[in-house]
């Protein structure tokens, strides 16, 4: 099951080209935590960026690769887009490889690049080390039935160097970085323990040791931008890792027997989802 990729850290591989290539990815583990049949969906037909998918991309861009941000996305003209004038405006500029970004969506890049730069632990984290690498290996499963790799792969925001050490750097945007909100989101909603501990499975086993940390940098989309740093905890990487070796055990399962299912076929008992009162 190599599909032809060798183990290792690469630089230069674009994040189209990374998604569209080979590998078990964290998005795909969520996909595939759904069930299988819905992970096969997904990559048979692959649905395009949402918009908020496209402005996450662009922080992405403006705040760890800065120089690039400025090659590939402008300032929008303004108007109305459905005017003819308008229009061919933005057709001219996307005729030129280059993104067109609104007016409100520039402003609100440009003022998280400047709220992140200007955060004395945000700043620290997120500079003085290497952004937007594609990392593969080979992830060894075996169960009672069968032994065998699979190639994944990982693409961390940032890899930040730590004394002789270091640590993984997560850049999300959100509407809401308090740490009530971001910490109930970042489970239950976005299933970022799982995303989290394979980064840190991944890295370890292509750089043969595990990152000392694993730090999400959370911004708000809307102004004043506010941010706050959190470091996964124990618990939640501990949730993340056990989640994942049963989805490696079933990714690899379902490759072998070439068989997808979907949710179970037995009836199920329908009870008060955890925290509901009555």
């Amino acid at each position: 099951m190599n599909e032809g990729i060798l183990p290792g850290l690469y630089a230069g591989i674009g994040n189209e080209e990374y998604h569209a290539g080979p590998g078990l990815s964290s998005s795909d583990l969520k996909e595939l935590s759904r069930s299988p049949l819905h992970y096969r969906a997904a990559k048979e037909n692959p649905e395009e960026p949402t918009e908020s998918m496209k402005f996450g991309t662009a922080v992405h861009c403006s705040v760890l690769e800065p120089e690039l941000f400025d090659e590939i996305y402008v300032r929008g003209p303004e108007g109305d887009k459905r005017t003819k004038a308008v229009k061919e405006a933005w057709a001219a500029i996307e005729a030129e490889g280059k993104i067109p970004l609104s007016h409100d969506d520039f402003e609100a890049i440009q003022g998280i690049t400047r709220s992140i730069r200007e955060h004395p632990l945000a700043s620290r984290w997120l500079s003085g080390g290497t952004a937007e690498q594609s990392g593969f290996w080979q992830q060894h499963v075996r169960t009672d039935s069968f032994e065998t790799d699979i190639l994944c792969k990982c693409r961390p925001d940032y890899i930040k160097e730590a004394g002789n050490h270091y640590v993984i750097v997560d850049l999300k945007t959100t509407k809401d970085a308090s740490p009530g909100y971001f910490a109930r989101a970042a489970y239950w909603d976005y299933k970022y323990h799982i995303s989290a501990a394979h980064y840190l499975t991944g890295m370890e086993a292509i750089l043969d040791e595990r990152a000392q940390g694993f730090i999400f940098v959370s911004v708000e989309k809307q102004k004043p931008y506010a941010l706050n740093v959190f470091q996964a905890g124990e618990d939640f990487l501990r949730a993340g890792f056990e989640v994942n070796k049963g989805l490696y055990e079933t990714y690899a399962s379902c490759l072998l027997s070439g068989e997808w299912p979907s949710y179970p076929t037995e009836r199920l008992e329908l009870n008060l989802p955890r925290g509901a009162r009555f």
